[in-house]
């Protein structure tokens, strides 16, 4: 009995490993998330929500085949979108355009920020942003610190969609959120995953 045991055991071992790890494999997609089924931050900006996967610094990303960031010599930054509500929403926006001139500069992607024509144009798109009450941010901890969930599409000089992000970040403020989220995503584009 003892020896059918070790014949049997890597075979039991790798069955149950297979059975645990196949509910993570099926929530790598967005698309099966919590993330997706949050109520107050809808899916009406990135062009194909079925295609992110869990990211490395960025929450979810999507890049098409053969995406090298460190490719892309120029980059233009356009205004962002809202599809979000509320007036933290709104501001959000106006910041986030000028902190991703800050922090290109700053990264190790070698893009230089043009007014227009770059080979690559980042859209940004602000889905949720919140500000918790005093009360809230007092016994709450980091939680409950402001946060902001953006939504970045990179295109190629063509127009091609070369690469989509959804990511949600804190900070001390709703600027602050965006500037940390800008962050994390510029990290996940040196990356590349």
């Amino acid at each position: 009995m003892n020896e059918r045991m070790k014949l049997f055991a890597p075979l039991v071992a790798a069955l149950f490993v297979v059975v645990l790890s196949a509910p993570a494999f099926a929530g790598s997609k967005f698309v099966n998330s919590e993330d997706a089924e949050e109520k107050d931050e809808p899916q009406a900006f990135l062009k194909d929500y079925d295609k992110l996967v869990k990211g490395s610094e960025a929450d979810w990303v999507y890049f098409a085949e053969g995406f090298k960031a460190h490719a892309y010599k120029t980059v233009s930054i356009k205004p962002f979108h809202i599809t979000g509500k509320g007036s933290e929403v709104k501001y959000a926006a106006e910041s986030g355009p000028d902190y991703y001139d800050t922090w290109i500069e700053r990264s190790d992607l070698g893009w230089k920020v043009v007014k227009g024509g770059g080979d690559l144009s980042i859209e940004g798109n602000i889905v949720n942003a919140w500000e918790p009450s005093g009360g809230a941010r007092f016994w709450g901890g980091w939680l409950a610190n402001p946060g902001a969930c953006q939504e970045v599409i990179g295109r190629n000089s063509k127009g091609a969609i070369v690469f989509q992000i959804r990511h949600k970040s804190r900070g001390s403020t709703v600027p602050d959120a965006v500037e940390n989220g800008i962050e994390d995503i510029l990290k996940t584009l040196e990356k590349g995953k």
